[in-house]
């Protein structure tokens, strides 16, 4: 057996036996809601369930009031996935991928119906890839963010995997584990790459957010999941392409609006069926007796009989915020109202910053965040666009397109019409001293504000409380923080609702807290309390020559190559294509958090951005390092092909020269960062460009 294959089997097994330790293999479709919340006894809300994500609805009509579930988008199915997996998973969806919600739909000895299908699904035009080049692949490190960054709240870990808390056994799983079919078949390791940065465009309906990976982290984790074992992309496998026979492709076509595809996924040519009425609760798909096969469980048909049993069915049923949570899933990482969050078997691989307890291993409970999150910011969260919990190493998912919706159904659920209650603002001065540490309460002794870390813990960053919270919540919380979230290290400094430090605004409960809030708000200074600005005992500070530092830079990403200059005008280069992606004056950089911190985070430069780009790798070429010169400027060394170059980059006037030399052959292809004027010189074998600020 190769090397390829090897890697390969081992990553399979390895998720396979992370199935098994789990709970034995279901016969029936793996819902995730319904086997933790409804599969004790049949009820006609599990029914509805049930019926909405198997797709009953799609042929069947009578909406159960849930979010729509489509089918995989299909454009480019055969370039991304394996086509003899295809054929195979269209024969017998359960055998291939156990637990799959697609109902077998062929009959034993339909092979030639497969093949034509293939054929037809081969033929959909679809956009053409737009994935950088694999390179670097690093499959441990893909296995680190699979059990860390949230992926095992809905799959199976590893058996052999040891989390930083516990071990696997330590706890049940009280819930199955969404199943995965051979994945090392399957998917091309670019292809699944591709998939989990942006699961969307392929699965809208949100059942499989995205988790905010970048390439580097995608790679690696698809590098994982398909057992790759090589360290170099450009070598994995990816499907063969299927070569189309028009016959064929007519006949799958055919054959695909014979089968009512179309009624679940989007088929060109292909109109979706007649809406087919309700048979009642014998034959048919419900019994396993008709066309359309699920090998539904006793537990699921008994509660999709209960469900069929109400009147419509799906009259009286409207869709809820619990309704929608529960469907995507996101009480496998967070409490609602006594409900939900990581079972005790999952619970270990929730990880984060032990000092602060609970709070810094497991994601918020979402009892009320209706009335808790101002609802623009509650939308951002949906997006993408909020991140206050960077010591948390499990990431909150995006659902784009359940944003806005998502967020009037939880403020309607939890603030009922009820208008915000507004406290007492106005009143900085008295809000700086209560956040800080000269008279006040200290809260920057556990929380960052904004930039600046706080003097012990590094707690969540409450200097973005006055755009994030409702006042009226805040003022609840603040009272009693135990209320909210048991366990919590926060104490109250006005228990009971009286004041713990009378001396600031008369001890008035209401007026403090409101100063507080206000001035959050108001992004007016920091508290009082935080040391000096200037020169930190570990910040970088360039006197005679060039100082390179790598770490990992906000906006540049993890590979950051960190040039700081006597000059004062500093850049950043990506590490993975030797390109400068950020440029800034001023102070250099403090690399405090680099050297020290266990939980490296994104740093940012000291001084004022003059200009950036976009980090990644430029086509076809590869980044070779550097070498210092005699002056101590680093030199970049740049390949493409057979050909090299270097690259010298300096402070010159307010800006930033670049030399470029090469021995042999033409000029290799530059990219230069956007927005910035250019200046240009060459001779032989060389070529110098200027860049400043507009």
């Amino acid at each position: 057996m190769s090397a390829l294959k090897t890697g390969a089997f081992r990553g399979f097994l390895t998720v396979l036996l992370g199935v098994l330790c789990t709970r034995a293999l279901l016969a029936g479709p793996v819902v995730p809601a319904f086997e933790r919340f409804h599969a004790g006894k049949p009820s006609p809300a599990g029914g509805r369930l049930l019926y909405n994500e198997l797709g009953c609805v799609n042929c069947h009509g009578g909406s159960p009031g849930l979010p729509e579930r489509r089918g995989p988008v299909l454009a480019g199915v055969t370039q991304r996935l394996d086509s003899g997996w295809i054929r195979d998973f269209l024969l017998d969806p359960a055998r291939v991928r156990p637990g799959t919600g697609m109902p077998r739909l062929l009959e034993a000895g339909q092979e030639e119906v497969a093949d034509a299908l293939v054929q037809y699904l081969a033929s959909i035009p679809s956009p053409k890839s737009k994935g950088s080049e694999l390179r670097h692949v690093n499959a441990e490190h893909g296995r680190e963010l699979f059990h860390s960054v949230g992926c095992v709240a809905c799959h199976a870990p590893a058996p052999d995997y040891r989390p930083a808390e516990g071990r696997p056994g330590d706890g049940e799983f009280s819930y199955p584990s969404v199943l995965f079919p051979d994945l090392p078949r399957k998917w091309g390791l670019k292809a699944l790459a591709e998939f989990l940065i942006a699961p969307d465009k392929v699965r809208p309906g949100g059942r499989m957010p995205g988790l905010m990976l970048d390439q580097e982290a995608a790679v690696d984790l698809a590098g994982y999941l398909t057992g790759y074992s090589g360290s170099d992309g450009r070598g994995a496998p990816e499907p063969s392409p299927v070569q189309l026979q028009p016959g064929m492709v007519e006949k799958g076509r055919d054959w695909a609006r014979r089968l009512g595809c179309a009624s679940c996924h989007e088929m060109p040519g292909v109109e979706p069926p007649v809406v087919r009425g309700l048979r009642g609760g014998d034959g048919g798909c419900l019994e396993g007796a008709g066309p359309v096969r699920y090998g539904l469980e006793p537990v699921q048909r008994a509660a999709l009989k209960e469900y069929l049993g109400t009147p419509g069915p799906g009259g009286g049923w409207k869709q809820t915020a619990s309704d929608v949570l529960e469907v995507l899933n996101c009480a496998a990482c967070h409490d609602r109202d006594g409900m939900g969050g990581p079972d005790a078997g999952r619970r270990p691989y929730f990880t984060g910053d032990e000092n602060l307890g609970d709070t810094g291993r497991y994601p918020p409970p979402l009892t009320g965040v209706g009335r808790k999150l101002r609802p623009e910011w509650l939308e951002g969260v949906f997006a993408g666009k909020h991140r206050v919990r960077p010591y948390l190493k499990t990431r909150m998912p995006v659902y784009p397109g359940w944003s806005g919706p998502l967020r009037d159904l939880l403020v309607a659920a939890d603030r009922g019409g009820k208008p915000v209650v507004q406290l007492p603002q106005g009143e900085d001065t008295a809000g700086r001293k209560l956040l800080g540490t000269q008279g006040g309460l200290g809260c920057i002794t556990c929380h960052r504000w904004g930039d600046r870390p706080s003097l012990g813990i590094q707690g969540m960053d409450i200097s973005t409380m006055g755009h994030r919270l409702e006042p009226d919540w805040l003022r609840e919380y603040l009272v009693h923080p135990a209320g909210y979230r048991p366990g919590t290290l926060m104490p109250s400094f006005w228990p009971e609702g009286k004041a713990a430090n009378p001396e600031i605004l008369g001890g008035d409960t209401a007026r403090q807290i409101g100063a507080i809030y206000g001035f959050a708000k108001s992004a007016n200074g920091e508290p009082e309390g935080f040391p000096e600005r200037g020169t930190s005992e570990f910040e970088l500070v360039p006197k005679d020559r060039p100082l390179v530092q790598r770490t990992f830079l906000e906006g540049v990403g993890t590979h950051a190559i960190l040039v700081g200059n006597p000059g004062g005008i500093h850049f950043a280069v990506d590490g993975r294509s030797g390109e400068v992606v950020l440029v800034w004056a001023g102070r250099f950089f403090d690399a405090y958090q680099t050297w020290f911190s266990r939980f490296a985070p994104f740093e940012k430069p000291l001084g004022d951005v003059l200009w950036g780009g976009t980090p990644g790798e430029t086509q076809g070429q590869r980044f070779d390092g550097y070498r210092l010169d005699a002056d101590g400027v680093p030199v970049f060394l740049r390949s493409a092909g057979s050909q090299s170059w270097e690259e010298r980059i300096e402070p010159r006037d307010g800006g930033l020269l670049r030399r470029v030399s090469w021995k042999t052959g033409a000029a290799p292809g530059l990219r230069h960062p956007d927005g910035v004027r250019r200046s240009e010189k060459s001779g032989p074998g060389w070529v110098e460009h200027f860049y400043q600020k507009p």
